[in-house]
């Protein structure tokens, strides 16, 4: 499976079970403070003008006309006209008193120099076992001429802005679709920025050997992999592949062979109505015992568990 296979395969696992969008007309004075959340990641985007954002623990960026900041992690962070404008909470700007939705455009500040954001949140479902999402920086910053360069986001969000607005039915889902969308092609954006060479599990999978040997695993987790059989197939020894891998990815081979498993059946629970027996053979178990003995260790609940509370959660969300 070529590198490029097994980002889409754990893309295709990032699956964004709920978005938040809102449009931002500022005037300075203005300051906008977002609260630190795990569960979500924040994105914001200068349609036009130009502002500061502060990370705690980070200098003060500058953003303008066209730039895109993502917070895979949820990270507390400020978007001011300049540094050191007071704060309002997004929270109290962005939700409707009345209804406790979102509202799909504010308007905040005083009447100096505008500026214009689309700004949300995603919401992943099964965020915690997915071996992307864990190696992405707090920050990912996305120029103006890149996004430009790679004629994506302006159409994508023209569109997500004009479903958030309407009141037509299905537009939550057609939101929540275009996220999917967006979030891939900021992974897209910032695998672009990376040096050569660079470490983490994403840059792994540009070296030829360990990227080899992951694309190994994605494309067929049922096999009985061993350090020594991973090795062999990239040509290695058992000892330096065990040791560049580790170094690389983060964790030892048959850890991330067992996480990887675990993040697909998850995904299959979630997705599809295969029964227990089918998706413990297709990820390498051969009783649907020990693989909700492992499922259950790695994710926390029993296989069957985890299919009901996904199930409910995608109902509520649709209500």
């Amino acid at each position: 499976m070529p590198t490029t296979d097994v980002l889409t395969d754990v893309l295709e696992t990032v699956r964004v079970g709920a978005a938040c969008y809102g449009r931002v007309e500022a005037a300075a004075p203005w300051g906008i403070g977002v609260a630190a959340d795990e569960e979500n990641a924040k994105f914001h985007v200068v349609l036009s003008g130009e502002c500061w954002l502060d990370v705690e623990g980070q200098e003060p960026i500058h953003l303008s006309g066209g730039d895109l900041v993502a917070l895979p992690h949820g990270h507390a962070h400020a978007l001011r006209d300049v540094p050191g404008s007071s704060i309002r909470p997004l929270a109290d700007l962005i939700t409707s008193p009345s209804t406790g939705k979102c509202q799909s455009s504010i308007v905040t500040g005083g009447d100096g120099a505008s500026a214009t954001l689309v700004t949300g949140s995603f919401h992943f479902e099964d965020r915690r076992n997915n071996p992307l999402l864990s190696v992405l920086p707090p920050v990912i910053v996305l120029p103006g001429e890149l996004s430009r360069n790679v004629h994506w986001l302006e159409p994508t969000l023209k569109f997500i802005a004009c479903e958030a607005a309407s009141a037509r039915p299905g537009a939550q889902t057609v939101v929540s679709r275009l996220a999917d969308v967006l979030f891939i092609q900021i992974v897209r954006g910032y695998l672009a920025t990376l040096p050569p060479g660079a470490s983490g599990w994403l840059g792994a999978l540009a070296d030829a050997q360990i990227g080899g040997a992951l694309g190994l695993i994605h494309q067929s987790p049922e096999l009985d992999w061993t350090v020594q059989s991973l090795a062999a197939k990239v040509a290695m020894s058992r000892s330096a592949f065990a040791s560049r891998f580790a170094r690389l990815v983060g964790e030892p081979p048959l850890a991330y062979v067992t996480r990887w498993r675990m993040q697909k059946a998850a995904g299959l629970l979630r997705q599809s109505s295969a029964t227990l027996a089918d998706i413990a053979e297709r990820v390498g178990y051969d009783s649907e015992a020990a693989f909700s003995k492992a499922f259950k260790r790695a994710v926390g609940s029993a296989p069957g568990a985890y299919r009901r509370a996904a199930k409910a959660t995608v109902i509520a969300a649709a209500a």
